[in-house]
């Protein structure tokens, strides 16, 4: 297989798959927190999560996606020094993981609302997603300080310069932490899923509320797409650690390098495409329209407000000036001199 069709291959799905799903990845941010962010919405737990979830995912699609796009068009700024090589490292490694684990307690409160104990029902409230919020924020800010110091600008094959963890025992526990972090959030999500559909065939279906239930199919999606498109890195990464001993030849080398960047382009897809992806529940569907359909109104509303406001003001205006012109053609007609 010759070295230079796959590095064209790869070059081609930077340049446009990446701008494509890129584009699609904000509308579909744009679109959940323009729903998620209304009144009747941003009060229950299960939204907090979702509203964190699209703004980090955001962050991570405008700022890593969109910067390996870049690098396609050569204009990787992270190798143009090392500070901002650290800062991009850094900025990507916290804004992976914290979206993931968003989802991971998004589907635990799913599983508390769908339980038939109370207690663990009440478990499902906004103080406590709030204070899981900033737990999951500050714990991933915290730990990843390690990619911002061990990041360094390398020259790959003798070829290209790269931002990347230095090599050593940096780059052996990013590796082995890579494993983990990719198995846990997966591991998590399909346990709480699973105990979440469980819960709902335990209880009746009008035991727990209309909206709250109408977002377990939604998450449900979430995590499928998630479990899907991540699941192939999970793999390629317990892989590369099982053979990361053997002797490889380079055209093995060659292929483990193309598959690797699939799999990393998968978890582009999946950052994405999957906010968009509400659009396909029905739930999500309606909230939206209500949203518009508000939205519109409000304006409507708005604009008649402003125009009453300048209707008044002119005849008032008018009712003021009315008097003075009258003084002004009465004294006029007494100044009028009678023909003689």
């Amino acid at each position: 297989m010759s070295a230079s069709l796959l590095s064209q291959v790869q070059l081609q799905m930077i340049r446009i798959g990446l701008p494509i799903c890129v584009s699609i990845g904000n509308l579909g941010c744009i679109l959940g927190l323009f729903v998620f962010l209304q009144k009747s919405m941003r009060n229950n737990p299960c939204i907090t999560y979702l509203i964190g979830y699209m703004i980090t995912n955001l962050i991570y699609i405008d700022f890593t996606v969109l910067s390996t796009v870049f690098s396609g068009y050569g204009m990787d700024i992270s190798t143009k020094s090392n500070l901002l090589c650290c800062i991009r490292m850094y900025m990507s490694y916290v804004f992976s993981a914290i979206p993931s684990y968003f989802l991971v307690i998004a589907s635990m409160d799913r599983m508390f609302v769908s339980s038939s104990n109370i207690n663990i029902r009440q478990r499902s409230n906004k103080r406590f997603a709030l204070f899981m919020v900033i737990v999951i924020i500050i714990f991933w800010i915290l730990f990843h300080l390690h990619a911002f110091f061990f990041s360094e600008i390398q020259l790959i094959y003798g070829v290209r310069l790269s931002c990347t963890i230095r090599s050593g025992s940096p780059a052996s526990f990013i590796a082995y932490y890579g494993v983990v972090n990719a198995i846990i959030p997966i591991t998590l999500m399909t346990g709480f899923g699973i105990q979440t559909l469980i819960n709902i065939k335990r209880v009746r279906l009008n035991r727990v509320r209309s909206r709250e239930h109408r977002l377990i199919p939604l998450l449900i999606l979430q995590i499928s797409i998630y479990i899907f498109l991540r699941l192939p890195t999970s793999l390629y990464l317990v892989y590369a650690q099982i053979t990361n001993s053997n002797i490889k030849s380079s055209n093995q080398i060659l292929i483990e390098q193309f598959v690797y960047f699939i799999v990393i382009f998968c978890q582009f897809t999946q950052v994405c495409i999957s906010p968009l992806m509400n659009l396909i529940s029905n739930s999500f569907r309606k909230e939206f329209q209500l949203a518009l359909k508000k939205m519109v109104r409000r304006r409507r509303q708005q604009r008649r407000n402003e125009i009453g406001v300048f209707c008044n003001h002119t005849k008032n205006v008018n009712t003021i000036h009315k008097p003075e012109m009258t003084a002004r053609s009465n004294n006029n007609a007494n100044h009028i001199q009678p023909l003689r």
